[in-house]
């Protein structure tokens, strides 16, 4: 039986024909779990041939329900993508199975497409391309990328040569990727978001991504810093080393001195910077801020821990 859509959108200038495998999975074929909420880097593009399809129906339907019967082993994509259409397979927020990389950055972190075409390039193949390469486009610009978050099946699994009927013209499909990100095709609205990162340029150690300031701040881990849409620094939780700075330890060894070759015990929890001076790479920590500073130091200090333990 032919599927029908739950929603048809318009996405770059192509037709978009939603059917979550999230949502219709009836023989419970195994679908993957891991979250890609504010963590996604990229689009990979790949190649699949075109196939015999009943009237009424487009081969991306047609790759779509045989993912829903069971038929397509254990790939699993975000769009099918043809000459007339797309059909996407999951949300933008669920990792898929397409990069052969396991639980590398390209299954796990980046939105897959599947371009339906074949190798004789024909105009059939090539509108199919230029829906894939607008599609692309579309994905980007919504999640701020430029052109050099666009991906192949090849870059994250050698052992695939994939796009197979891309690749041998990517610099060309690239180029026209980029036009289209860069021109104004209907532009989905792109969100304020405020990215939590170790640094500003190191996308890989992006925690998530939050359109209110305030909830990227709570969730700030230790070492990272929030950053605006420019790349500013809107908050930082990096450890600073003052005093009554807040440090948080887990296993720690606690030492009686400064140059005490032996730990009095270790201690994990909350604590705080006497003082904030670097004592040969230790510092003395106590329990409760109102202690920082107070003498004497013997009866506020819990006792001296290893700047690396520190986080």
């Amino acid at each position: 039986m032919i599927l029908r859509a739950d929603k048809v959108t318009n996405l770059g200038g192509v037709k978009v024909n939603e059917y979550l495998l999230t949502a219709h999975n009836s023989r419970n074929i195994a679908m993957p779990s891991a979250s890609m909420e504010g963590r996604v880097i990229g689009v990979t593009i790949h190649n699949t041939d075109w196939i015999s399809v009943a009237d009424g129906t487009t081969p991306a339907e047609q790759y779509t329900r045989a993912t829903v019967n069971g038929n397509m082993n254990d790939v699993r994509v975000h769009f099918y993508v043809d000459d007339t259409c797309a059909w996407q397979n999951l949300p933008l927020t669920l990792s898929g199975w397409h990069a052969a990389d396991g639980d590398g950055d390209g299954n796990l972190r980046t939105i897959a497409i599947e371009c339906i075409m074949g190798r004789d390039y024909t105009d059939r193949d090539r509108k199919s391309e230029d829906n894939a390469a607008r599609l692309a486009a579309a994905l980007l610009r919504q999640y701020g990328f430029g052109i050099d978050r666009l991906y192949t099946h090849h870059h994250w699994y050698s052992g695939k040569y994939c796009p197979a009927y891309i690749l041998p013209h990517w610099d060309e499909f690239r180029k026209k990727v980029e036009g289209y990100l860069n021109e104004g095709n209907p532009k989905p609205e792109v969100k304020k978001l405020y990215r939590v990162r170790l640094s500003k340029d190191d996308a890989k150690s992006q925690t998530g991504a939050y359109s209110v300031l305030e909830n990227a701040k709570k969730a700030c881990p230790r070492g990272y810093e929030v950053y605006d849409e420019q790349g500013n620094t809107v908050f930082s939780n990096v450890l600073k080393y003052g005093k009554g700075e807040k440090v948080y330890l887990t296993g720690a060894k606690l030492y009686a001195s400064v140059d005490s070759k032996t730990e009095v015990r270790t201690i994990t929890g909350e604590y705080f910077l006497y003082d904030g001076k670097d004592l040969n790479g230790r510092y003395r920590v106590t329990v409760k801020p109102e202690y920082c500073g107070n003498t004497p130091a013997g009866k506020y200090v819990t006792g001296y821990v290893d700047k690396n333990e520190m986080r």
